[in-house]
């Protein structure tokens, strides 16, 4: 028994460690290669910006900057329709007209 416990703690434990250390090496490989990935994209990102093109569109996407002859158009989504119209005229009529539309669509 002796012999046995010090077989295992001298080849068996290693041996787990061992082959252990190959997954957690892989894992960090493949987590190492996204983070590549991402630092060669934001890279790409900064040399773009440090271009004067790159820094004119920075500028319209965040800033709304608008060129010499531009003009600038916002345009929002339509808001929601209210459900909970008031009672009355008109709203009756609207809120029936509403709820066929939604029972038919």
């Amino acid at each position: 028994m002796v012999v046995g416990a010090a077989i295992t703690s001298v080849i068996v434990l290693p041996l787990q460690t061992y082959l252990g250390q190959g997954d957690e090496i892989d894992r960090l490989e493949t987590e190492l290669e996204r983070m590549t990935a991402i630092n060669d994209d934001l890279q790409a990102e900064v040399d773009r910006l440090r271009t004067d093109t790159g820094v004119e569109e920075a500028a319209r996407d965040q800033l709304g900057y608008v060129s010499d002859g531009d003009e600038r158009e916002t345009i929002l989504p339509f808001p929601d329709l209210p459900t909970d119209l008031p009672n009355g005229w008109p709203y009756g009529v609207i809120d029936e007209v509403m709820n066929f539309r939604m029972s038919n669509p």
